[in-house]
C-alpha cells in the first residue's frame, strides 16, 4: 500500500487545463452575459466612485486646494502643538483600502508646512497607516486567505511568488502605479515578513516626496502675483508631474511583466503540491477505519453485506476502489 500511494497522482483534467490555460483568461468577457450579472454592481459603482474621484482631483485639484486651504492653514497656526496630528490621523484612516485620498493629504501638508516638515508628516502617517492595515488584513483575513489559497490555483500561484520573491516583489509593486493600500492587503494576507514589507515601504515613500513638493509649488504659485513667475511655476508643476506619471507607467508595466512572468514560472510547482495534498488526504482516508466503512457501503446495497466484505476486504487485501478525482480511480490494497 505504501508502494502504491508513494506515487504524486497524476494531473486531474481539470488541472491539466487549468497547467495549459493562460493566467487571464479573457475570452469569457467576451460575451454580454459576463457583464450582466448582479455580483458585478459593487464592483462596477466602486470604480466609478475612484474614477470619479480620482478625474475631480487631477482636473480641479487647485479649486479644491483653494478651497480647503483656510482649513489647512487653521491647522498650522491655531493648535500650534497639535495640529500635525490631524493630517496624520487622515493618513492612517485612509491606508485602509477601499479608501482614498493618500496624495490630497500630501498636497495639502505641503502647501501648510513646506518641503520638509510635510514630507516628514506624509512620511509618518503613510508607515503608521500601512502597519496599520498590515497587521489588520494579516489577523482578520488569513483565514479566509489560506481558503482562497487552496481552492484557487491563481490565488496560490499568487502567494507563492510573494513568499518566494520577496523584498524584490514587495518593493517593485509598491513603486508602482498599483494603490499600495491595496498591495498592502494582499502581502499580508500571503504571509509576508513584516520586516520585508516594512523595508520595501520606507525604500518607496521618495514617491510620497514628489507630491509634497508639488504643494509647495501649488503654495508658492498662489503666494506670486507675477505672471511670468505663474507661468514658470506652472511649466514646472507640469514638468514634474509628467515625469512622475511616466516613471509610474513604465514601472508599473515593468512590475505587472515581471509578475506575470513569475506566476507562469511557479504554476506547475503550484498544481504538483495540490495533487501531494490531495495524496495524503487520501492517505487519511485509507488509514482510517471509518472510511473504508463508509466506501464500502458506497459499493454495497445492506448494511450487513458491506461489514462482511469490508472486513473480507482488510483479510485477504482485495483493492477497494476509491474516487480520486472525476473519471480516475486508485486501487488501494
Amino acid at each position: 500500500m505504501e508502494r502504491e500511494l508513494a506515487r504524486t497522482p497524476s494531473p486531474t483534467p481539470t488541472e491539466l487545463a487549468e497547467i495549459n490555460a493562460p493566467l487571464y483568461d479573457l475570452t469569457r468577457w467576451k460575451r454580454k452575459e459576463a457583464w450582466l450579472k448582479w455580483r458585478l454592481v459593487p464592483w462596477y459603482i466602486v470604480i466609478i466612485v475612484l474614477v470619479t474621484g480620482a478625474t475631480l482631483l487631477t482636473v480641479f485639484n487647485k479649486e479644491i486646494i483653494a478651497f480647503i486651504q483656510p482649513a489647512a492653514v487653521w491647522l498650522h497656526t491655531r493648535p500650534q502643538k497639535f495640529g500635525w496630528i490631524i493630517p496624520v490621523a487622515l493618513l492612517v484612516i485612509l491606508s485602509f483600502p477601499p479608501l482614498f485620498g493618500h496624495g490630497v493629504i500630501a498636497i495639502v501638508c505641503g502647501i501648510v508646512w513646506g518641503l520638509g516638515v510635510g514630507f516628514a508628516l506624509v512620511c509618518i502617517g503613510t508607515l503608521l497607516g500601512e502597519i496599520a492595515n498590515y497587521y489588520a488584513f494579516k489577523s482578520c483575513c488569513r483565514g479566509r486567505a489560506e481558503k482562497l489559497e487552496e481552492n484557487r490555483p491563481y490565488y496560490a500561484c499568487l502567494a507563492r511568488v510573494v513568499r518566494t520573491g520577496g523584498f524584490k516583489v514587495a518593493l517593485m509593486v509598491r513603486l508602482s502605479a498599483i494603490p499600495s493600500h491595496f498591495a498592502t492587503a494582499v502581502f499580508a494576507t500571503c504571509g509576508m515578513k513584516m520586516w520585508v514589507f516594512l523595508l520595501a515601504a520606507v525604500l518607496s515613500l521618495p514617491k510620497q516626496f514628489v507630491i509634497v513638493y508639488l504643494g509647495v509649488i501649488l503654495n508658492d504659485a498662489s503666494r506670486d502675483d507675477a505672471d511670468a513667475a505663474k507661468d514658470k511655476s506652472n511649466k514646472t508643476e507640469r514638468i514634474i508631474s509628467d515625469i512622475v506619471a511616466a516613471a509610474s507607467v513604465l514601472v508599473t508595466i515593468g512590475s505587472l511583466w515581471w509578475i506575470n512572468r513569475e506566476l507562469k514560472r511557479v504554476k506547475p510547482s503550484v498544481m504538483a503540491d495540490r495533487r501531494r495534498a490531495r495524496l495524503a488526504a487520501l492517505r487519511r482516508q485509507v488509514s482510517d477505519p471509518e472510511m473504508v466503512m463508509f466506501a464500502a457501503t458506497q459499493v454495497y446495497a445492506t448494511p450487513e453485506t458491506a461489514l462482511a466484505s469490508s472486513a473480507s476486504a482488510v483479510m485477504v487485501s482485495q483493492p477497494v476502489p476509491l474516487v480520486l478525482a472525476e473519471d480516475r480511480r486508485l486501487h488501494v490494497a
